[in-house]
Parts: structure tokens; sequence; C-alpha cells
């Protein structure tokens, strides 16, 4: 098993090399092209098709303030240049200076040039940048669907299960499925003083499903957590903030109460190589109280006890087209039950490019995101009633491509394709799934 996790994560690892080779190979002729036309804008400064390129190219390689710089230029010599001002606009959002970013973009709206596909580009952002200029900022994202599984009941893949060391056919087939299913993200950030250096963070999840023929996998999770961020002295690492933050979620599967936790951990936020990398560590603790009893409580993966996990994340921002996230964490789970005390290891990758829709009246890019995650399980001890000389090991993958349509501000489409495998030295956790999800989006 541990052969196979270093397999798969290798794998992974070469699948995002491979996602983010060509557009950094690419990297050193756009710096080259950045400074023929930097010096060729300082003999020519009124050239708008080389500014146009020039702003393009240093918004890709993350150079802000060089594209910020020959815009205003550029509205030095011509202040009624629509294009200038908006593409200024969304310089100035990207930066976090709301307030500069509202003004322009009101004021290439305004303006009688203006065509009718940058037009939508602003009216698409602007609501959003007015909101980040408000003290207390809501936002929420709302999405129901259809998904279909390959293999709903989580099954073995054999149909093979262990009991007490003996191998046992299951009676029944794995069921495929489909099911309705809805999400809601609601999120709300509150300054707690006037020069935004402190905030308060509130992040609420749900997420529920309800199975065509097979109800009693039904499934409900939510979540909620809060807490301040606190803005680090600028002289240590411009951007820099840490938060500590307290959490809770409850779920239900089939109709009843199962899994309840609480706890607290904290985060950091670290802009790095000029905010085009950002690491987010962070380590939280929870309490896990799983309301399952009975003589088969200790077929449960978890089980009532506690949960330490230590994590970090990184955002590399390439260009505004292309995106990488990833997070790597261990978890330790201590149980009652040493069979169900356990190690994690979790690794998980997205990678999101951004690409124009085919109408440029619709105004919001899409974006395709291929992913993947990978897991490792390892038990502490056996647990007899499954098989009483091997502890349970497991190795888990999935990946995926999330597809983002906005078709305006407000509504849009989302569609999904996850292919995930769990292989274990005991078959009755060797299963896999195939699903497909697809709907509509509501953004406020």
């Amino acid at each position: 098993m541990v052969d196979l996790f270093r397999q798969t994560t290798l794998t992974a690892v070469l699948l995002c090399g491979a996602i983010v080779a060509g557009p950094a190979a690419a990297e050193p002729e756009e710096r080259a092209e950045q400074t023929r036309l930097s010096d060729h804008l300082r003999r020519h400064p009124t050239d708008y098709a080389a500014t146009y390129r020039y702003v393009l190219i240093s918004r890709d390689l993350g150079d802000h303030e060089a594209a910020i710089g020959a815009l205003e230029r550029l509205l030095a010599f011509d202040p009624s240049l629509a294009r200038a001002r908006k593409e200024l606009g969304l310089l100035y959002a990207r930066l976090g200076a709301y307030q500069t970013a509202a003004l322009h973009l009101r004021a290439a709206l305004e303006a009688p040039d203006l065509d009718p596909a940058q037009k939508a580009q602003i009216e698409a952002v602007l609501p959003d940048v007015e909101r980040q200029t408000e003290s207390s900022r809501w936002s929420a994202r709302l999405q129901t669907g259809l998904r279909s599984q390959s293999n709903a009941s989580f099954f073995p893949t054999d149909g093979l299960f262990m009991v007490g060391g003996v191998g046992v056919l299951s009676p029944a087939p794995r069921r495929a499925d489909f099911n309705a299913f809805e999400r809601v993200d609601i999120a709300n950030d509150t300054d707690l003083d006037a020069a935004r250096s402190a905030q308060l963070e509130t992040r609420f999840k749900g997420y529920a499903t309800q199975q065509f023929h097979l109800a009693s996998y039904n499934v409900g999770v939510f979540g909620l957590s809060a807490g301040p961020r606190f803005a680090l002295e600028e002289n240590f690492l411009p951007g820099a903030s840490v938060k500590p933050y307290v959490t809770g979620l409850t779920s239900y599967v089939g109709g009843g109460n199962f899994l309840n936790s609480g706890g607290a951990g904290v985060v950091a936020r670290l802009p790095l190589a000029g905010a085009a990398l950002t690491l987010e560590p962070g380590v939280e603790y929870r309490y896990l109280g799983v309301s399952i009893g009975g003589p088969f409580a200790s077929l449960s993966a978890i089980s009532t006890g506690s949960a330490v996990t230590a994590s970090i994340g990184t955002i590399w921002r390439h260009s505004d087209a292309l995106r990488l996230e990833t997070r790597a964490s261990f978890t330790r789970h201590n149980a009652d039950l040493r069979s169900q005390s356990f190690d994690e290891i979790d690794a998980q990758a997205l990678a999101r490019i951004d690409f124009d829709p085919p109408f440029a009246a619709l105004g919001l890019k899409w974006s395709i995101a291929p992913y993947g995650r990978i897991f490792q399980l390892a038990f502490d001890a056996v647990d007899p009633m499954v098989d009483p000389w091997r502890p349970r090991r497991d190795v888990g993958w999935a990946a995926g491509v999330l597809v983002e349509a906005p078709v305006t501000r407000e509504i849009g489409l989302s569609a999904a394709f996850e292919y995930a495998r769990n292989e274990s030295n005991l078959p009755n956790f060797r299963t896999d799934n195939l699903s497909v999800w697809f709907g509509p989006v509501a953004r406020f």
C-alpha cells in the first residue's frame, strides 16, 4: 500500500507539473517582450496598441504596478479613453484598492464610446467591487442540480466482505443511483477598525442530497466557522495575516444524526513572490461525536474521539487566466477504540484555467478546473469483526474536472465529472465510483 501511495503521488505531481509547465516555459519570452515594449513606449508614449499589449503582458506576469503605470500615462495624454479606465479599474480591484477601482469603472461605464462587450464586463464586476468598499460584506453561492453515481451504495468493487477474517460474498449487488443535491456557501466579512487591519470572518456551508432509490444514503452536512483575521506588521510581510477561529459541524445520513464536531484552529496567510504565491499554514483541533452504537459500531471508519490536523495550502497565480491551488495535511484521529484510531495523510491540487465565453456580451470569464486528491489511512490496530490479523491500510484517490459557466453576474451553470477509487488491504473497503453532476448556480 505504501508503494501504491508513492506511485499515485508521483503521478499526481507529474500531472500538476504538466499543467503549469507550458505557461512557465513561456515566461522568459514574455519578460523579453515586456522589456522591448517598455523601451518602445518611452519613445512613443501615445502608441495605444503597444500600451495595451504591454498592459496585457505585465498583468499576466503579475507585474500590476507596471501595468497601472502604463495606463495612467495613457490617461494623462487622453482622459477620455474608456478602455484604459476599465483596465485600470480592474487592476486596482486586483490590488485591493476598491475605492479607486470603483471610481475608474464608473467613469468608464459612463463613456459614450464604450462597446457592448466592455460594458457587459464592467457591469458584471462593478457590484462586487462596490461591495468591497462596505464595512460589512456579504456574499452567497447557491447551487442545486442532479448527480449520477455508478456505485451509490459504496459496495466493494468485487462484492467481497471480510467478516471475522472470513471472506463472504455480498448477497446484494452494487447499486447505481441518481440524486438531487443542494449546496449553499454564505460568507460575511465585517471590519473591526477603520484601517481594515482586523476583520471578523464568518462562513456557513451546507450540503444535502436526496437519492432517487437509496434513501438510506441521503446525506446532509452543515458547518459554521467564525474568527477574526488580524493583519501583521507591513514591515514584516506586506499582506500577511493570521486568523484564529472556532468551528462546528453537524451531519446526518439516511435521516438520522451521524457526526457532530466542534473545535478551534489558527491559520496564517503569507503572500510571497510579489503576492503571486500565497502560503496558508494552519493547525486545527476537533472533538468528534459519532451517533452509531450497537455491536457494529466498530465498522464505521470514524468514531467518537478527537482529531488534530496540521496543514499547509498554497495558491499560485501564474496569471489572470491560470491559478494553481494545493493543500497537504496530516491528521491524527484518536478514538475510544484503537481499531478506529488512525493517521491520515492527504494531498489535493486544483488548476483553474479561465477563458473567454463564446459570446462577448456575457462579460464574465468561464473556467475549467482539473483537480485531484490522494490520501492514505493507517489504522492503529485490527478490528476483530472484520479481520483479526490485519489492521486496515487504505490508499484512495480521486480525479475530475469542474466547469463553471457564468451567464450573468448572478446566474450561471456548473458541471463536474469525477472518478474516485479506494484501495485497501481489506476487501470491505475496496471501492470505486464514477460521478457526474450539473446544475444552475446563483450568486449574491
